[in-house]
């Protein structure tokens, strides 16, 4: 399982880094370019004006004409040279103090630029111009010291960087709370479907951004296609029951007629017939009456919603003056269906009043999932028999009407859920017992 917000997080955030490492690559040249650009710019300026000054005569050494020098060119190892260069002649400027530049081959009439070492190993960048001036050829130059330019760029380099930085770490930042608040939606949607599994809505607010509205549009249609295909369904049982009460009341009368009951055996045959389709009728109708006023949902509340079921209980078997010992841990509740634990819960419960002589017990632990016991202190069961006892239709006392489809049924119930059911003896009371186990998670 992947997290969107993940996702978008971290393409989002390789864009941001891929966009601004190329805007450093490109923008960590940029200041050395413009710097080198303002340079040769006063290089050729001063190169311009020395050329203008500049006597060549053959066969002597240039010189400048009359007229003042920039201090620049003056003040020895100023980091402002010139040098010019004719045939064997050349011209230094006094800031060199008697050094050299190198000077590179200039196609004639051409110039370059070209970075080179000065003096004092100095890094210098050198204009450097192939003329020609009355008919005499030479090579004129002129460099200026960027070391100290390089080492601001280096600095200037270093500051963008940690800017840079320090602005892709807040856009990420800030992109990180764009993205879950932009996401909030889905997450409120996430809790209006734990409000439906625990069965305190019945669908999803459809007030949600258009990309998912489809999807909770679907949700919902599906909700209510399932709840009313649940709800016909237990009702169907319910109405069968009713629709089945008269034709058995007919029955009843028909069992009694003088030409039946001159036929004992087939009198007889006839009225358990008749016991057995009343006891279903009774159980049917008695489900419709536990959870027939349930809403759907997917959360069992233990601690609300049994007690009312052991009043119940109490009430059907009020001749028997049971003794309900029940345990429950207070805020116990259980994923799965209501309807569905109501009818687990009371079968087990109708079982045990049936057995029962004057005790029932119901026991839930404080453990992960739904642990529970349900005991009685009645004859109990043989223990050969209590394989025997989840076979659908299986009676194993027909004083007793019903009780195998009931216990049948709790058994498909917790195979449903993956659970684990064990039926043994009560320690303490002697009678049936049942411990019934269903996993935390579905």
């Amino acid at each position: 399982m992947y997290s969107l917000q993940s996702r978008l997080g971290l393409w989002l955030g390789l864009m941001l880094v891929l966009i601004f490492g190329l805007h450093m690559l490109l923008m960590s040249n940029f200041p050395r370019y413009l710097a080198e650009e303002h340079i040769l710019t006063r290089l050729q300026h001063d190169g311009e004006s020395l050329y203008a000054r500049l006597i060549i005569e053959s066969g002597k050494a240039p010189r400048l004409s009359k007229g003042p020098l920039s201090p620049i060119y003056k003040t020895p190892l100023s980091g402002h040279y010139f040098f010019v260069q004719a045939g064997e002649h050349t011209l230094r400027s006094p800031s060199l103090e008697g050094e050299t530049l190198d000077m590179p081959e200039v196609h004639p009439g051409g110039s370059t630029v070209l970075r080179l070492d000065g003096p004092l190993q100095k890094k210098l960048l050198m204009w450097v111009s192939e003329t020609r001036k009355n008919g005499q050829a030479f090579t004129l130059a002129v460099a200026e010291d960027i070391e100290d330019i390089d080492e601001d760029i280096s600095e200037l380099r270093k500051a963008y960087f940690i800017g840079t930085s320090v602005t892709v770490l807040l856009l990420i930042f800030l992109q990180r709370f764009v993205i879950r608040r932009t996401l909030k939606p889905i997450e409120k949607t996430r809790k209006e479907l734990l409000a439906i599994e625990a069965g305190e809505a019945s669908k999803i607010n459809q007030e949600v951004p258009s990309e998912i509205q489809p999807l909770v549009s679907q949700i919902n249609r599906l909700l209510e296609v399932m709840h009313k295909r649940i709800e016909r369904s237990r009702n169907a049982s319910g109405n069968l029951a009713h629709a089945l009460k008269t034709p058995l009341s007919i029955l009843n009368q028909v069992a009694e007629t003088p030409e039946i009951l001159a036929h004992p055996e087939l009198s007889k045959e006839i009225s358990q017939i008749s016991a057995t389709i009343k006891t279903a009728i009774d159980r049917e109708l008695k489900r419709a009456r536990l959870v027939g006023g349930a809403l759907p949902g997917q959360c069992f509340y233990a601690d609300r919603e049994l007690p009312e079921l052991v009043d119940v209980m109490q009430k059907i078997f009020a001749e028997k003056s049971l003794h309900f010992d029940v345990s429950i841990p207070a805020g116990k509740k259980y994923s799965a269906d209501r309807e569905d634990m109501l009818e687990l819960f009371g079968n087990l419960l109708d079982n045990a009043c049936k057995w029962a002589k004057q005790h029932v017990k119901l026991i839930i632990m404080d453990e992960p999932g739904l642990y529970f016991v349900v005991e009685d202190d009645g004859e109990g069961v043989e223990k050969e028999a209590l394989k025997s006892l989840t076979q659908r239709g299986n009676r194993l006392d027909e004083k007793i009407p019903g009780h195998g489809l009931g216990l049948s049924i709790v058994q498909e119930i917790v195979e449903q859920y993956g659970g684990q059911i064990e039926f043994g003896i009560s320690e303490k009371l002697g009678g049936f017992s049942v411990r019934i186990s269903l996993p935390e998670t579905l």
